[in-house]
């Protein structure tokens, strides 16, 4: 059984799944019932925040800039949930200057340290009541921030990478035609499509 096969029903996002469930190397367990990790709410936000708060969160870590915030309105309004708007990239990834991954992770990693910090404090302090981290693919953003916590919890790099890595097959042609719609994302302009849904390990 798989760490989202523990819940009853998952959420209804793309990229959904627990940041636990992985052996310790001193051989204990993270929990897979406390943290959790998902791309955006696209398709019907209202759905997905239900669903959220059925699967026990009750406290979103939302990293995505106010731009790509306002492209789901409706998200996240219950009154079950507080939510913590923690831009990675302080409002500011539109006007980054980069071309590849390893470019956007290197002005993650270099500029922006104090936020990816404050994201964990955040998540940290209210796990025990259930948390959901996010930004829009749920893999940049939110896959340094889950690897920097399996980090600490000391679970072994082998496995942080598989799971980061895991996003790449989680996000398919369903979360392209969410994410570009109205529009081919074979027709997109440079490695638009491919950026949005690649998450190689070597990046970390």
């Amino acid at each position: 059984m798989t760490p989202t096969e523990t819940l009853a029903t998952p959420p209804a996002l793309h990229n959904f799944r627990p940041v636990g469930g992985f052996a310790t190397r001193d051989g204990r367990r993270v929990r897979a019932d406390r943290v959790f990790r998902s791309a955006a709410p696209m398709r019907e936000p209202a759905t997905a925040t239900t669903d959220v708060v059925g699967s026990g969160v009750r406290t979103i870590v939302d990293l995505r800039d106010s731009g790509e915030r306002a492209r789901t309105p409706g998200a996240w309004q219950h009154d079950e949930l507080t939510v913590h708007h923690i831009p990675v990239f302080d409002d500011q990834l539109r006007d980054l200057p980069f071309d590849t991954l390893d470019e956007l992770y290197g002005h993650m990693v270099n500029s922006f340290g104090g936020q990816l910090g404050a994201a964990v404090s955040t998540i940290a302090a209210g796990a025990n009541d259930g948390v959901l981290l996010h930004c829009t693919a749920g893999k940049d953003r939110t896959g340094v921030i889950s690897a920097l916590m399996l980090d600490v919890l000391d679970v072994d790099r082998n496995t942080i990478l598989d799971d980061f890595s895991a996003s790449q097959r989680l996000l398919g042609a369903d979360y392209l035609a969410d994410l570009f719609a109205g529009h081919d994302p074979a027709s997109l302009p440079g490695m638009a499509a491919h950026k949005a849904t690649a998450s190689p390990p070597e990046l970390l």
